[in-house]
C-alpha cells in the first residue's frame, strides 16, 4: 500500500475499487482507512477474503472476472491493482478494462512485473513445472518449503552491498526490505507470494515504453511509472 502514495485521509468515505484482491492482505488495510472498498477476485480466494476482513462493514466482496465486472462504469474515486495484470491472458485489455470503472479525476495504484528483469529470477526455472502441479498440492509444497529457505534469503539480503541480488538466488519471496519485525507476518507473506510466483497460468511482464505508451492511449494525467525492484507501479489520475 506504500506505493500508492495515498493516505487514509485521502481515502476517508471514498470509493475504492479492488481488482484482484486474492485472500484481501491489501483489502484489510483498505478497509482500514473508512473507504468503501469493492474487493475483487476471479478465484475462491473470495473465500478466504471473507473469512478475514467479513467483519468490515464498509467491505464488499465479489468473485468475478476483471473482463465482466458488474458495476457501472466510471462509479469508483479509487483504483487498486497489485499483482494481478501479468497474470491474465490479454495484459493490454486488463490493463485498459480497469479504467472504465474509474470516474474523470480518480487515482489509480496499479502494478505490473517488470521487463527484462522478471525474466532473469530462479523461479523462471520452476514454473514449467510448477504451474501445472493441482493448486492444493503446490501450496502445500510451498507451505512446506518457504520456512527452510526463507532464513537462508534473509541472510543472504543482509550481505551489505550485495544483498539484494545474492538474496534473489533462493526462489523464496523475500519482504525483508519491508522491515517487517513479526516473524509470522514474514513467513506467511513469503508462503503466499512463493505460491503467487509459481502457480499462475500466466506471466507476462512489461517493458516501460508499453506501459507509457497505454498511459498515453487512456489520455491519464499525472503519471508516475517507478521500478519498485522487480515491479513497475504505475499511479496517476485519470
Amino acid at each position: 500500500m506504500n506505493a500508492s502514495g495515498w493516505s487514509a485521509a485521502d481515502l476517508k468515505e471514498k470509493t475504492v475499487l479492488e481488482c484482484g484482491s486474492g485472500a484481501g492482505r491489501f483489502t484489510e488495510v483498505l478497509c482500514e482507512t473508512s473507504a468503501e472498498v469493492t474487493s475483487v477476485d476471479i478465484s475462491s480466494a473470495v473465500h478466504a477474503n471473507a473469512a478475514s476482513n467479513g467483519h468490515f462493514p464498509n467491505l464488499r466482496i465479489v468473485q468475478a472476472s476483471i473482463y465482466e465486472l458488474p458495476f457501472p462504469e466510471e462509479s469508483f474515486d479509487f483504483l487498486f491493482c497489485c499483482g494481478v495484470i501479468q497474470h491474465t491472458p490479454d495484459v493490454e485489455k486488463t490493463f485498459k478494462t480497469l479504467f472504465r470503472y474509474l470516474r474523470p479525476g480518480g487515482r489509480f495504484c496499479i502494478d505490473v512485473y517488470a521487463a527484462i528483469i522478471a525474466y532473469t529470477h530462479p523461479r523462471q526455472l520452476l514454473r514449467p513445472i510448477a504451474k501445472h502441479v493441482p493448486p492444493a498440492k503446490l501450496y502445500a509444497l510451498v507451505e512446506k518449503t518457504v520456512p527452510r529457505l526463507l532464513p537462508l534469503s534473509m541472510r543472504l539480503g543482509a550481505v551489505p552491498g550485495v544483498g539484494q541480488c545474492l538474496a534473489r538466488l533462493v526462489p523464496v519471496a523475500n519482504h525483508g526490505y519491508l522491515g517487517l519485525t513479526d516473524k509470522e507476518i514474514a513467513r506467511n507473506w513469503s508462503v503466499l507470494d512463493t505460491f503467487d510466483w509459481l502457480s499462475p497460468r500466466h506471466e507476462k511482464p512489461q517493458p516501460r515504453r508499453r506501459l507509457e505508451r497505454w498511459t498515453r492511449e487512456l489520455a491519464l494525467r499525472e503519471v508516475s511509472i517507478e521500478r519498485h525492484r522487480g515491479l513497475y507501479v504505475i499511479r496517476g489520475i485519470k
